[in-house]
């Protein structure tokens, strides 16, 4: 593990921790803790796959109980305006595995998936509405798949997509199946090097002050000590609100749907 560097912001960073910064003021995003929480984010994906998508899956399903679950939420509203989920192989297979016969390098205990991407398309707050949530959802997994230490990051997108995640850092593996549970769509599947996924996000000096909270564990039986990390707990904590994962002593920090 490499050394943590200090590094001094160029003027180009600040305007861009400005501009970001302003875009997610009045969002706040976390790895949810409490089951009110899980409960309130797999609204939000019911709400889409089975409301607007009118897809036949069930919410929630099997991999929730093995799941971290993300969740955005407009702060004046109080309203849960997004969500998302992260599942480690360590857990089980991946939902990936139910379509295809992934790669050695993505069968390790160290992969995890992220799935369940759902924004609901109204009510909007305001016209940055779903720029913001999808930028700060993407933000909060990007960290935490970092903190969790995955080797690799897996993702299954539509093919009109695809091209959104490889700008992220993503890079289709060839291996494309319908999903007969999400209406027979056809995935492409895409992976990444954790340490790279999302990683024109990772460099954006927003990281200080991003507005997210630290979720302990999963809903029921994955701990993340298992995975090698110790996340701070207090949910309504100030500092956690404030934007930081924390590590263990001597650990470095750092109306859609995907499928």
């Amino acid at each position: 593990m490499e050394n943590i560097r200090q590094i001094v912001p160029r003027e180009t960073d600040r305007n861009q921790s400005s501009i970001f910064r302003e875009l997610l003021h009045g969002h706040r995003f976390s790895v949810c803790e409490e089951p009110a929480d899980v409960v309130r984010a797999i609204d939000v994906r019911r709400q889409v796959y089975r409301g607007v998508c009118g897809y036949d899956v069930p919410v929630p399903d099997e991999y929730d109980k093995r799941s971290w679950v993300l969740l955005a939420e407009h702060v004046r509203s109080g309203r849960a305006v997004g969500s998302m989920r992260v599942t480690p192989r360590s857990a089980g297979h991946l939902e990936a595995e139910e379509y295809f016969r992934l790669p050695a390098l993505l069968r390790a205990t160290g992969v995890v998936e992220v799935t369940r991407f759902a924004i609901p398309p109204e009510p909007r707050p305001s016209s940055r509405f779903f720029p913001a949530v999808a930028l700060g959802l993407y933000k909060l997994v990007c960290q935490f798949t970092r903190q969790l230490r995955a080797s690799h990051v897996v993702i299954c997108s539509k093919p009109e997509r695809s091209f959104a995640y490889q700008r992220l850092g993503f890079a289709p593996t060839g291996l494309t199946a319908c999903y007969t549970k999400l209406a027979n769509a056809e995935h492409e599947l895409l992976s990444s090097i954790a340490r790279i996924a999302f990683g024109s996000l990772s460099s954006r000096p927003i990281i200080p002050r991003f507005p997210f909270r630290a979720a302990s564990r999963p809903l029921v039986s994955v701990s993340p000590r298992s995975l090698g990390v110790s996340l701070s707990r207090g949910r309504h904590s100030h500092a956690c609100a404030a934007g930081v994962l924390r590590p263990r002593r001597g650990m470095r920090a750092r109306g859609r749907t995907t499928r």
